[in-house]
């Protein structure tokens, strides 16, 4: 209606006389305020997007690596419209505030390993990927990753927090044993120990069946905590020793290996509810992709860190592994059927 109006012929305008041309000046106005009242009620979708990104981790970690993966594959499919901002080390909160914050939608996107969904009560069917010696080696957890089970249960829990998993971003190496002074070939070797832990129960109750105390310390606490003999040593995976440090503390490394994990990703349910269509396919198919990226140098990221040990002066010690998982066996037989659904421990364990 408006342009008929903006395009009458001059020979029309006449019939106004002298009143035409402001007729005409009039409903360009109209014209003009209707386009700026578009723009400015357009959705937020249609201006570019910076998200932002917490973890708990230190920046030279596996965590990093992988939002940066993910950050860089989300410019590229967006074509620079949406972007990043990466905040490591805890400066947002620890695990369970970045969850809150999440949940709330004051934090937009939040990187963490599958099994930290536990620090929601709604997350508790993946407790079980805690259980040690769960997944014999990396690939058997990406097919537990890739199953209807993990569909199934990271759908219950999207569905009760609203809370968006968006993808697999990366894998994370698994977690081995280092200490100050003992190398650790058996459980004995542990025996009177202060290991920092996770703040997890089956991590503690692994290592108390171990003969060592747990002591849950976080990231940003640990080096100093390992420096002045808070704790004798910590169990993380080795890109994550190196890249927090630790090497400077601890000099005895035993690849127990006993929980093998992933990272993921996922974003508030307000910020999931602003993103267009075209946004939402470019920030699952970011995660796809920093997955897949992941996952392809993995190895190669394994075996460069064990290669650099002997320049930073750590000693590796084999673990006698069946002596690691008799002791902690009577412990995961008891928590069948009480701590997991009963059978889903072998369940997992059989894919």
């Amino acid at each position: 209606m408006l342009l008929i109006f903006c395009q009458w012929p001059s020979c029309c305008l006449h019939r106004f006389g002298h009143n035409g041309r402001k007729i005409m000046d009039f409903f360009k106005n109209i014209a003009a305020g209707a386009i700026l009242a578009c723009l400015a009620g357009a959705p937020s979708w249609a201006q570019d997007v910076t998200l932002t990104l917490g973890h708990v981790a230190p920046p030279n970690t596996s965590y990093q690596a992988a939002a940066e993966r993910f950050a860089t594959a989300l410019s590229e499919l967006s074509e620079g419209e949406m972007a990043v901002d990466i905040v490591p080390g805890a400066a947002l909160g620890g695990l369970a505030e970045l969850w809150a914050q999440t949940r709330s939608s004051a934090l937009d996107l939040h990187l963490i390993d599958i099994g930290g969904v536990i620090a929601m009560k709604e997350g508790r069917a993946f407790l079980v990927t805690w259980a040690p010696f769960l997944f014999n080696d990396q690939a058997h957890f990406h097919r537990f990753a890739d199953s209807d089970l993990f569909v199934e249960m990271m759908s219950g829990m999207e569905e009760a927090t609203g809370i968006k998993y968006l993808g697999y971003v990366g894998d994370r190496p698994p977690r081995i044993v280092t200490t100050a002074e003992t190398p650790v070939a058996s459980p004995e070797d542990l025996a009177g120990l202060k290991i920092r832990t996770p703040q997890h129960p089956f991590v503690i109750a692994a290592f108390e069946a171990w003969g060592a105390s747990s002591s849950p310390i976080g990231a940003a606490e640990l080096l100093i905590a390992l420096k002045t003999g808070v704790v004798d040593g910590q169990d993380n995976g080795i890109t994550d020793f190196i890249g927090g440090g630790y090497a400077e503390a601890n000099k005895h490394l035993t690849p127990l290996n006993y929980i093998l994990s992933g990272l993921g990703v996922w974003m508030s349910p307000g910020k999931w509810a602003e993103m267009s269509p075209d946004q939402r396919n470019w920030l699952t198919e970011a995660a796809r992709r920093a997955g897949e990226d992941g996952k392809a140098i993995h190895d190669a990221e394994i075996a460069e860190a064990y290669a650099g040990l002997d320049g930073l002066g750590v000693t590796v010690t084999e673990p006698d592994l069946d002596a690691f998982r008799a002791a902690i066996a009577p412990w995961i037989e008891a928590a069948d059927g009480k701590a997991w659904p009963e059978g889903q421990y072998d369940l997992i364990n059989g894919l």
